[in-house]
């Protein structure tokens, strides 16, 4: 129902969101403040012992940034450089700082760190750190686990934690969308004055340049399905994408945007007969374990990769498959000299940003 009101496609859309205008100003106004307050100095950015690089974006939810910390996280670290992980842990029932993995092994439950954190655990050979006080994480990420370079992911609006670059992700333009809760921003256009680099994802690097401040590189990422991945006997293991085309599939995923997904293995071939559309972030039930399994008698099942490392950990895994989203970066060298701090960042600066160390 909220997509459809920030969408405002439909009569109903359109009131929904005129609406809630009232409320996104109010929200507009405490982030302001907030963001004021750290411009001035009188709340202070507290600064670790590493480099830190925030990727985050304007929008709630389903904008791609866990595929570009991964990518970012593995070039960086392909560079001889050590590199962390470190994000909130979202939904994770344990509380205070996690080490979720080292050398791209899980060392905790989805439960326990979250599936996103547990996802980029299996799949990045660093440390990756989870907390919902990011500086506590990442200090414990810098000292204890070694990390001279960390990956924040999800930190654009998470001031507290200073940082050398802020990556931010855009799609489309912001400047025609609302803030929440009449729309899906958390910050407007203005916020990008804070950006070291922008990514857009809409494929249009040129059209961003309308609302992207002067001086504040702009580069493009695209997401790309690369192979299937599917656990047997606790092990991972991938097999190639033509599987599916023309073949009759059953889907179920819990993301942001799950009809993405559909649209996904259409553009893969596939023909979708059966969906379980759930919630972002979605814990499995034993309900939703007995769909997969009778859906898995008719079709093959499909799944995203963050719904896969949840329904592995069930004691009797159903019978399924996830897709593998790799993203690709344009220019991929603008972005990892401004990570790796080769160059000076644009519009990186922060006035009156203190630090504490």
């Amino acid at each position: 129902m909220a997509e459809a009101a920030w969408a405002r496609r439909t009569v109903w859309g359109r009131a929904a969101s005129l609406a809630l205008v009232p409320a996104s100003w109010s929200f507009g106004g405490v982030v302001r403040l907030r963001n004021q307050l750290y411009d001035s100095g009188h709340l202070r950015a507290e600064r670790v012992a590493a480099r830190v690089v925030s990727v985050g974006n304007l929008t709630v939810g389903g904008s791609g940034k866990t595929p570009l910390v991964l990518w970012l996280a593995e070039r960086l670290a392909a560079s001889g450089r050590r590199v962390g992980i470190v994000a909130r842990g979202y939904r994770k029932e344990r509380a205070g700082v996690v080490v979720v993995g080292r050398n791209g092994t899980p060392l905790v439950s989805v439960r326990e760190g979250g599936d996103e954190a547990v996802l980029l655990a299996r799949r990045f050979a660093g440390p990756v750190v989870v907390g919902e006080d990011r500086v506590a994480a990442a200090r414990v990420a810098a000292d204890e686990c070694n990390a001279e370079l960390l990956v924040l992911d999800d930190g654009f609006q998470h001031r507290r934690l200073a940082r050398d670059l802020d990556v931010v992700i855009v799609s489309g333009d912001p400047r025609q969308a609302r803030l929440l809760p009449a729309g899906p921003l958390r910050e407007g256009a203005r916020a990008l004055c804070r950006a070291g680099v922008v990514v857009t994802t809409d494929g249009n690097g040129e059209a961003a340049r309308s609302f992207v401040p002067p001086g504040v590189p702009v580069v493009t990422a695209a997401a790309r399905a690369t192979a299937l991945v599917t656990v047997r006997e606790g092990r991972w293991e991938t097999s190639p994408l033509d599987a599916l085309a023309g073949r009759e599939v059953a889907a179920v995923a819990g993301i942001a945007r799950p009809n993405r997904f559909l649209e996904l293995l259409g553009q893969l071939g596939a023909r979708v007969r059966e969906t379980r559309l759930l919630d972002d972030h979605h814990a499995y039930v034993p309900g939703d374990l007995e769909w997969i399994a009778a859906a898995a008698r008719r079709y093959p099942v499909l799944t995203t990769e963050k719904d896969l490392v949840k329904l592995a950990e069930s004691p009797a895994a159903p019978p399924v498959s996830a897709v593998r989203l790799d993203i690709e970066v344009t220019p991929a060298d603008t972005l990892l000299r401004l990570a790796a701090g080769a160059d000076v960042v644009c519009g990186g600066a922060r006035p009156g940003e203190e630090v504490t160390t």
